[in-house]
This record gives C-alpha cells, sequence and structure tokens, in this order.
C-alpha cells in the first residue's frame, strides 16, 4: 500500500513537472512558426508621433471612424497596434509592394498578415515587406482583452 501511494506521488510530481516544462517552452513553439522579419527598437510614443506625421501626409479620408491613408508604392508605412484596432486605414495600390513597420503601443499583440504571425511588443517595431492584391487583413492573433476578436483591419486596394 505504501508502495503504491509512494508511485501515485512520483506520477503526480512528474506530470507536474512535464506540465510546467510544456508551459515554459510553448511561447518558444507558438512563435517560431513566424515569418522572417526586420525588428528594430523605438519608444511607443515615438513610433506613435511617426505614425501620426505620416497621417498627416497622406490621409486621403475616413473609413470605419480612423484616418484613411493613400501612400505612395514603396512606403514605409507605420501601422500602430494598440485596443482593439490597427491604426490607420489603409487605400493600396494593387500589385505594388509596400513595407510595413507594425508596432504596439500598449501591450502585447501579435499579426497575422498574408499568412504569417509576427510577435508585436511595446517598444519593438517589426518590418514586413507586403505585395498588395485587392485587400490586405491585418488580424490580431493574441489574445488582448474582450475587443480582441475585432481587432482586424482591412486595407483595401480601390484605385
Amino acid at each position: 500500500m505504501a508502495d503504491a501511494a509512494r508511485l501515485d506521488r512520483l506520477g503526480a510530481a512528474l506530470f507536474v513537472a512535464a506540465t510546467l516544462g510544456l508551459l515554459a517552452a510553448w511561447p518558444g513553439w507558438r512563435l517560431s512558426d513566424a515569418a522572417p522579419a526586420d525588428a528594430y527598437a523605438q519608444q511607443p510614443d515615438d513610433f506613435l508621433r511617426q505614425a501620426e506625421a505620416f497621417v498627416d501626409t497622406y490621409q486621403v479620408g475616413e473609413r470605419d471612424g480612423l484616418p484613411l491613408v493613400h501612400p505612395p508604392p514603396g512606403a514605409a508605412i507605420p501601422v500602430v497596434a494598440r485596443r482593439f484596432q490597427f491604426w490607420p486605414a489603409l487605400d493600396l495600390e494593387a500589385g505594388r509592394t509596400y513595407t510595413l513597420h507594425i508596432a504596439s503601443v500598449d501591450t502585447v499583440h501579435s499579426v497575422v498578415v498574408q499568412g504569417h504571425e509576427l510577435a508585436l511588443l511595446p517598444g519593438q517595431v517589426r518590418v514586413i515587406e507586403i505585395h498588395s492584391g485587392l485587400e490586405l487583413v491585418l488580424q490580431c492573433g493574441e489574445y488582448c482583452g474582450l475587443g480582441h476578436t475585432r481587432m482586424r483591419a482591412v486595407g483595401r486596394s480601390i484605385r
């Protein structure tokens, strides 16, 4: 009887150790399939000011309460991720290449864009080159609060 109790405790300890090991390794698995992308450090407030200046230069209207920008092909576009939106709205030319500089300014998010997921951490700007089609979808893939499921943006090519 004592041997069975010892085996039960040993089994429970092994289960707990294995579970904790898997939980510790989970972020590496979760982010290991991210697309190769450059990243650089920038303070969230500085990135936000840069994005606001970009909007002041390229805004052509509004969409869904967000400023709508139409940058030139090849432009480096700052995109702000914050609860619960990607800002600004994008109007891109179909068949053109753009570079998105995406950063979170409040908490951990991620962005799924053209089939790749990039982790977005405050203070870090992720850079990804995109080839625009008729529609570009940005979706947050990291739970960031109750509005997470609505954190989605659609960039349309209307020209």
